[in-house]
């Protein structure tokens, strides 16, 4: 599934430390793996295994203690506008329209757009998301899956060659969560993006990822997993009575390595 693609991001040997009350705390511990261009690319693992963490140091908002991060090959020396990060709360300005909230990004270009080019580029990716109807309501008249897309198109319009994702869909109810599995599947096949998304919902994983990274209690690497159901995963493919019993078995073998680590009984797979 990942054979022949380019690697995008390196990160190698990395360990992330912090010191509290005069005591160190490892957050993540020598973990060595490639990420690929245009890679749906998951991480998940208990509570406090550095997960969240590790999208900061990639994000570069923060830095590894010790090892290195390279992007094309040159190291993460700080945020950059090749990466857009989304974060579980919505980061949204409530005294602006949908619409002003998209194009709150090109404020900070380096080559400053003009106005219409602006609006141009917003509303493409509000429509893109489904929210040209609503770009001149304000973030306190949508409801929580339409501030999700909100801050999706608000980053998609600086055209961010990563997506980081931290728990992206996590306070969504089901039928909007899978709404939203749909859009940003779509919206990545569709723009190339690569894609690393932090999750604790196993369920979601197997449905998005192309590979699935294992961060064990001890924030170091437990396994990587690829994913090698078929594409599409949503809608009427995931009724399919084959697919449905590779996908279970696929997420039980993903739920094994999270059990093993902590101790815990394993399930069988048939």
């Amino acid at each position: 599934m990942t054979s022949g693609r380019q690697v995008l991001i390196s990160v190698q040997h990395v360990s992330k430390t912090y010191k509290k009350d005069g005591r160190e705390f490892h957050a993540l511990r020598d973990c060595t793996f490639d990420i690929l261009k245009n890679e749906f690319l998951v991480v998940v693992g208990p509570t406090g295994c550095g997960k969240s963490t590790l999208l900061n140091l990639l994000a570069g908002i923060e830095f590894p203690t010790s090892g290195s991060i390279l992007l094309n090959g040159a190291p993460v020396t700080g945020p950059g506008a090749d990466r857009g990060m989304i974060f579980q709360d919505y980061a949204l300005l409530p005294w602006r329209s949908v619409l002003k909230n998209a194009e709150l990004g090109f404020e900070f270009m380096k080559k400053p757009m003009k106005g219409d080019q602006i609006k141009a580029e917003a509303m493409r990716y509000l429509e893109m998301v489904g929210l040209g109807y609503a770009v001149n309501k304000h973030p306190g008249e949508l409801s929580g899956g339409m501030k999700r897309r909100a801050s999706l198109a608000m980053i998609l319009a600086i055209k961010p060659v990563i997506l980081l994702m931290d728990g992206a869909f996590n306070a969504l109810d089901s039928k909007t969560k899978m709404t939203m599995h749909q859009e940003i599947t779509r919206i990545w096949e569709t723009e190339k993006n690569t894609v690393v998304f932090v999750t604790s919902d196993l369920d979601e994983a197997v449905k998005l990822a192309d590979r699935i990274i294992v961060l064990n209690k001890d924030g170091a690497l437990e396994a990587i997993l690829v994913n090698e159901l078929p594409r599409p995963r949503l809608g009427s493919a995931a009724r399919d009575l084959d697919f449905h019993h590779r996908f279970i078995a696929f997420r039980e073998t993903v739920m094994n390595v999270i059990k093993k680590d902590a101790g815990l009984r394993t399930c069988a797979i048939s």
